[in-house]
């Protein structure tokens, strides 16, 4: 028998070769350059939430105050216990969850319809960015996404094909737990094919499918209490906004890597495997239920976010994706072994060049801000130049504290808005005497702050950019980017100015005028780069100083004003000796969705609310090429 069983493995590894080389393909991807692959801002949240005496500690301090059910960061806490906080330790078993998703994706999608439809669905699992990236990522999402994979095998085999078998049983009530103890919106696919399964499943068995039910639910019980508590913090709405008609498209078009000709290549193999190829008895209604549920799971997230709180997000649409692709591409005819090979090559090929050329995927990732703001700060520190670095601290301070690197003492963190702009115009009075200047930033950091500072140090000698940040170094000198509009020298841009009230080197408000100059442009002649920004700095010289004029940026469109900015000279600091004071604005174009709107403009001007004499001594309006990295994970890269 033993004999028998050693004479079959080439055999079934031929049977299986295609299976078996996607398989390893999804493993070298996700384990590419292992040792080099960073923390997330997450997972570094995480890891600091492990560190307790006790599992009761954990819980309370750990799980309760977070978003999140038990099962990662509890499986972190023994897991980091035992094998340490290394990156690729921590990192391992999630990268393996995402192989494994790949090889249930395969049977489920082979299962429900036929071999080719498990072929190309696990061919784009292992290639594609969103599930590969997850994959490298030691939060709930590659462990949910396996464990709804599990979930959803065993639950079909018991409801379309009446596969009663010991396993299937057993693994029906585990898999389901385990989803529910793993974040709420793979509790969430899961429950949803629970209850949708009552519908489709035999009646002779329906008793018998309740009590599976129940006990899933009996299995979780023990995290109702933990439930209970994060159910009170509500959403997300702190950071994440409401979503918008367009996220289902954009979603379709994110998984799919922002290819037009992978989207196109994939509605060609849709069509022609429809019409091309051996017929093979699939389970009609379970494609159409994969459909069901993916469209069922969007549904709940979008309008509990419109509704209730914002949850929706990309991540937590991972554990219902691979039932999109299999509704998706469920239909098509079992083709040959040679034509599902040849399928599998061009998804394949085409995904992987997507991903690292065009994506910059491993670029991208493989750089952390959380550390490499300090590296670059360390690597300039021979310059003696102060740093100010916007992050959160102790997810930098997780490296310095493992001894990755040493923090300079002149590093300075900072966090908004305990640190306003009056400190930061403080600061750098303070050391005024310096003439190199390091900024370190996320992308959460206001534009405003990164203005102020160039005003004092123009020059930029490098600037690094990352995924969600930069690092600046600066100097004093020429400026490296000079304004498109100055009212010293170009007075004909500014609408509304009038050249008899400009004298003595500064254009006068008199009393009781409540309008003056200012400057507009549209945006689709303005922006060059979705990824720039717009400085406005204005100096003012005040007749009094309680003076509260109004440094404006908005944009408009028509009628409709979509965004409204205003700073008041209270916001910064008077000069007692000649009573002026430095105004700065500043807007990020890749934050405003501007294109959706007709003929937006941009327009900026003082409002002078209190109607007393007041004079513009400088208005500049400087345009910057900004990070086009600034959210390239999850967005086409804008360079």
């Amino acid at each position: 028998m033993i004999g028998s069983t050693k004479s079959n493995i080439p055999g079934l590894l031929k049977e299986h070769s295609i299976i078996i080389g996607i398989l390893l393909l999804a493993l070298i991807l996700r384990c590419y350059d292992l040792f080099s692959i960073p923390y997330t801002h997450d997972e570094l949240s995480g890891l600091l939430r492990t560190r307790f005496d006790s599992f009761g500690e954990l819980i309370a301090k750990g799980v309760k105050v977070d978003g999140h059910p038990a099962f990662v960061q509890v499986f972190l806490y023994y897991w980091t216990g035992l094998f340490g906080t290394s990156e690729w330790v921590v990192k391992l078993p999630f990268i393996l969850s995402g192989v494994g998703g790949v090889y249930f994706g395969y049977k489920i999608g082979k299962r429900w319809s036929n071999i080719t439809v498990g072929l190309i669905v696990a061919a784009i699992i292992a290639t594609s960015q969103y599930p590969l990236m997850y994959s490298q990522i030691a939060r709930p999402y590659t462990s949910g996404f396996f464990f709804t994979l599990l979930f959803a095998y065993h639950w079909g085999e018991i409801v379309f094909f009446k596969n009663y078998a010991r396993k299937h049983l057993i693994w029906f009530p585990i898999a389901a737990a385990l989803c529910a103890y793993n974040h709420h919106f793979s509790m969430l696919t899961a429950g949803l094919i629970g209850i949708i399964g009552i519908v489709y499943t035999f009646r002779d068995f329906l008793w018998k499918y309740l009590l599976l039910c129940l006990a899933a639910v009996v299995l979780y019980s023990p995290h109702f209490t933990i439930l209970s508590a994060q159910l009170k913090m509500g959403g997300l709405a702190g950071w994440l906004g409401k979503p918008e008609p367009s996220f289902l498209p954009h979603y379709v078009y994110y998984i799919f890597q922002f290819s037009v000709l992978l989207v196109a290549v994939y509605t060609g193999i849709i069509v022609w495997t429809r019409i091309s190829g051996r017929v093979v008895r699939r389970n009609s209604k379970a494609i159409l239920f994969a459909g069901i549920l993916f469209f069922s799971v969007y549904a709940v997230g979008y309008f509990y976010s419109i509704y209730v709180a914002p949850v929706l997000q990309t991540s937590v649409l991972i554990f219902a994706y691979p039932f999109l692709l299999i509704f998706l591409f469920g239909w098509a005819k079992e083709q040959s072994k040679q034509l599902n090979l040849a399928l599998v090559l061009i998804i394949a090929v085409l995904n992987i060049y997507a991903l690292i050329f065009q994506r910059q995927y491993y670029r991208v990732f493989y750089k952390t801000p959380f550390n490499q703001l300090v590296l670059d700060v360390v690597h300039v520190d021979k310059e003696s130049a102060y740093a100010l670095i916007f992050s959160d601290e102790p997810k930098t301070r997780f490296y310095s504290e493992r001894g990755d690197f040493r923090i300079p003492q002149k590093v300075k963190f900072i966090t908004v808005p305990e640190f306003t702009e009056k400190d930061l115009e403080a600061f750098l009075e303070k050391h005024s005497d310096n003439d190199h200047f390091y900024l370190a930033a996320t992308s959460s950091l206001p534009s405003t702050y990164r203005a102020i500072i160039l005003q004092k140090y123009p020059h930029i000698i490098w600037q690094k950019n990352y995924f969600s940040a930069s690092t600046l170094f600066l100097s004093k000198g020429k400026a490296s980017e000079k304004p498109i509009a100055d009212i010293v020298k170009n007075k004909h841009l500014f609408n509304g100015y009038n050249p008899g009230k400009w004298y003595d080197g500064s254009y006068h408000f008199e009393k009781d005028e409540e309008w003056g100059p200012g400057y507009a442009k549209e945006l689709n002649k303005l922006v060059k780069r979705p990824s720039d920004l717009v400085d406005v700095v204005v100096k003012l010289k005040l007749s009094d100083l309680r003076q509260e004029p109004l440094l404006v940026l908005n944009i408009q469109s028509k009628d409709s004003v979509l965004v409204f900015r205003g700073t008041p000279a209270s916001r910064h600091t008077i000069n007692l000796k000649d009573s002026t004071v430095t105004l700065v604005q500043s807007i990020k174009f890749i934050d405003l969705n501007y294109k959706q709107f007709e003929n937006p403009t941009l327009n900026t001007f003082i409002w002078n609310r209190d109607k007393k004499p007041l004079k513009i001594l400088s208005f500049q309006v400087i345009y910057r090429k900004d990070n086009p990295l600034t959210y390239a994970l999850y967005e086409p890269i804008t360079e």
